[in-house]
């Protein structure tokens, strides 16, 4: 029996590369870190963030993921076929299209192909009379649910874990004319886990079990490489507070679709109800964010001191502990209020550079650091308001 579950095991691991979601995450991982490097030099003159810095920090979460799923799935006997992997990795193809991650959530890839195999059985005999059309007009519905509840937990989780160092800052012009700026969450995982699949060696060990089959008597292991993600914009309050909200939100979301989705085990429309609540309540999360950011911007310009808009990763100001939304009144006991300022009473540093800060709750704080030469260049901050072109000389 082991030597069985052994090889298809391997076989699961050779099938995932038949499966699109690889192929259009690395490819949607190019384009959207490529577009936003080129963002970041145009409006800073530097890149901030390396590429694919959109998955950094995903991984351990996603793999515990992908644990939990693993057991549910192989332990529960949950059977996905291939048409159905196809029809999910087709919609999360159409989404890509937008080039925003936005989309990328797990109650709308999954909640949209939930919907497309309700409209199947109402297509044209012609149409379902196709070999595939027919596998998943047998797909049982409540696999789909339980699936988008695991994804919008650990979507939730993902979010809880937002730092200020994992959002993209970004500087536009406000309603008044004046320069704000704005924080762009941004993040993207891939979730792999187990699952079986109809025709293998593997044969039932327990009466119960698959307890979600379909489309044959024996079974193969395919591991599904989901992909998942989010995308949103904090102006008008900390990133940070923004992701923590958020995410709280999107966990008691995925607390009542996992109930939902095991009660439909036991009431069949209950699936539905499950999908449509993780449908509705994930596109009502993002309304409500998009209502609360209706207020003055949070990374505006401020009449005592200069606002920090991004911190470049592993960069003297990193170092310092600096971080986006603080205000530098003071640096080495010069008041400063423009970038230029900010240059000038760097150069006034001795052994150490001294810096006044106020953070976002209005608490002031100091920090200092060694500074060596060419390093007053690239002190690693950018601020809400542009560099004069005396201060460009470069990122501080």
């Amino acid at each position: 029996m082991l030597d069985v579950w052994l090889m298809e095991f391997a076989k699961g691991m050779g099938m995932m590369v038949t499966l699109p979601f690889l192929y259009i995450a690395l490819a949607m991982i190019f384009i959207v870190s490529g577009k936003r490097v080129k963002e970041e030099r145009a409006a800073f003159g530097t890149r901030i963030f390396d590429r694919f810095t959109e998955w950094k920090g995903t991984w351990g979460t996603a793999l515990i993921s992908g644990l939990v799923l693993s057991v549910l799935a192989v332990g529960g006997g949950v059977v996905f076929s291939y048409p159905l992997l196809l029809l999910i990795a087709g919609i999360l193809l159409l989404v890509s299209l937008t080039g925003r991650l936005s989309w990328y959530s797990s109650a709308y890839t999954l909640g949209l192909s939930y919907l497309v195999l309700l409209v199947i059985p109402y297509l044209p005999e012609s149409v379902r009379s196709y070999e595939w059309i027919g596998v998943l007009q047998e797909t049982p519905l409540h696999t789909l649910a339980v699936l988008m509840a695991v994804l919008l937990l650990t979507e939730s989780i993902l979010m809880l874990r937002t730092t200020a160092s994992l959002t993209y800052p970004e500087r536009l012009k406000g309603t008044r004319g004046m320069w704000i700026g704005q924080h762009r969450s941004r993040r993207m995982t891939i979730v792999p886990f187990l699952a079986l699949f109809p025709g293998g060696m593997i044969e039932p060990f327990a009466p119960w079990w698959p307890l979600v089959s379909f489309g044959g008597e024996t079974y193969g292991l395919i591991l599904i490489p989901f992909v998942m993600g989010w995308e949103w914009k904090a102006r008008g309050q900390s990133p940070v507070v923004a992701a923590k909200t958020m995410g709280r939100h999107v966990f008691l979301l995925s607390l009542l679709v996992l109930g939902l989705a095991i009660g439909s085990f036991f009431i069949g429309v209950l699936s539905l109800a499950a999908v449509m609540i993780g449908l509705i309540g994930r596109e009502f999360i993002f309304v409500l964010h998009r209502m609360r950011e209706e207020r003055t911007p949070f990374f505006s310009s401020t009449k005592k001191g200069i606002r920090i808009l991004g911190v470049i990763p592993r960069s003297p100001a990193d170092q310092m502990g600096l971080t986006p939304g603080e205000v530098i009144e003071r640096v080495n006991a010069i008041p400063v209020r423009t970038e230029n300022q900010f240059y000038e009473a760097l150069q006034n540093s001795g052994a150490f550079t001294k810096m006044e800060v106020r953070d976002e709750w209005g608490e002031n704080r100091y920090v200092q650091r060694a500074m060596y030469e060419g390093e007053h260049y690239e002190l690693g901050l950018v601020f809400v308001e542009p560099a004069t072109h005396e201060a460009s000389l470069g990122i501080f």
